[in-house]
């Protein structure tokens, strides 16, 4: 492929640097001869151990890959955007974002419109080549159910493999975290998730914690029939004004700035860790929706004050 994929991460409609030890982390072991010690060349090879080659050039704004052959190298490509929390923008094809709230960032109303979201879970090689070269007639993928406390960012990614538990091809296969002593070994679909029928075959929960008093439907709704959060940590759903708060999906220090009510929460919650100021404003500007430490941001269904909590290892 001659013509240029481009990595870069917008903010606002402007290009933001990527983090410079990321960029290192993934691609210095696929730089022929390494990278320097410190900052980017102008331009470098790449080459792995399927043969693959590529061109890059550009610096922690915005990376280009030409010459592009192997997938080993466009799977490079996708953990470098899933790790700087970047998009790729192939050539002839939409731009490829990780969230639904990325699409805001993008700097061109015809770029929102068409971009694509793939999450973070289902991003590879495969996901960007895909988005270049598309089958004839890709298989149409019907409409997520609707859960009343949960977004859906992040909890399913396309699958073409059966439900473990209907045994029908839905499309769709739930990523997040099943508790239970019979956890299923294959892939739950998201209906049987919505419908409680996961729960009931194999006695499961798909959430732990609820953090606060709420009906014991609205609890069972929760924990049987929504996904879970992904967390370093043992996850907690939060609630506001006697029912379970909406889970919107986890967020860093960038994306918190939209939503100073769910700040001040976390604020609060560190001030009980007995933490100096200092300390706290530190760790608030230390929050990454992609690595620890991590926020995880709801709303309330009632009255729409935003919360959060957050964890790290």
């Amino acid at each position: 492929m001659s013509h240029p994929f481009h990595v870069l991460k917008f903010r606002d409609g402007a290009p933001v640097p990527m983090k410079e030890e990321a960029i290192r982390a993934v691609l210095s072991s696929v730089t022929v001869d390494g990278l320097p010690g410190r900052g980017l060349p102008e331009w470098w090879n790449l080459r792995t151990r399927d043969g693959g080659e590529a061109e890059v050039y550009g610096d922690a704004t915005c990376l280009s890959f030409t010459h592009v052959s192997g997938r080993l190298v466009l799977d490079r490509m996708a953990e470098l955007a899933r790790r700087t929390g970047a998009v790729v923008m192939p050539p002839d094809g939409p731009v490829l974002l990780q969230r639904e709230h990325d699409r805001r960032h993008l700097p061109d109303g015809d770029l929102r419109a068409h971009a694509v979201v793939l999450p973070p879970a289902a991003w590879s090689g495969r996901a960007v080549e895909q988005a270049v070269r598309p089958l004839p007639e890709p298989p149409r993928r019907p409409a997520l159910p609707r859960f009343a406390y949960h977004s859906g960012a992040g909890a399913v990614a396309p699958s073409d493999e059966p439900c473990v538990c209907c045994g029908q091809v839905r499309g769709w296969v739930y990523t997040g975290p099943v508790y239970g002593a019979e956890v299923p070994s294959g892939g739950i679909c998201p209906y049987c998730i919505a419908f409680g029928k996961a729960a009931e075959r194999y006695g499961v929960t798909f959430n732990d914690v609820i953090d606060g008093e709420v009906p014991d439907e609205v609890a069972r709704e929760i924990l049987e029939r929504t996904p879970g959060i992904r967390s370093w940590q043992s996850p907690r759903w939060l609630t506001h004004c006697g029912d379970g708060a909406e889970f919107l999906g986890p967020a860093g220090a960038e994306e918190l700035r939209h939503f100073p009510d769910a700040v001040e929460a976390l604020r609060r919650k560190c001030g009980e860790w007995g933490w100096s100021a200092e300390r706290v404003d530190a760790y608030l500007r230390a929050l990454d929706a992609d690595d620890q430490p991590t926020a995880h941001l709801f709303r309330c269904r009632a009255c729409g004050t935003h919360l959060a909590w957050s964890d790290f290892t």
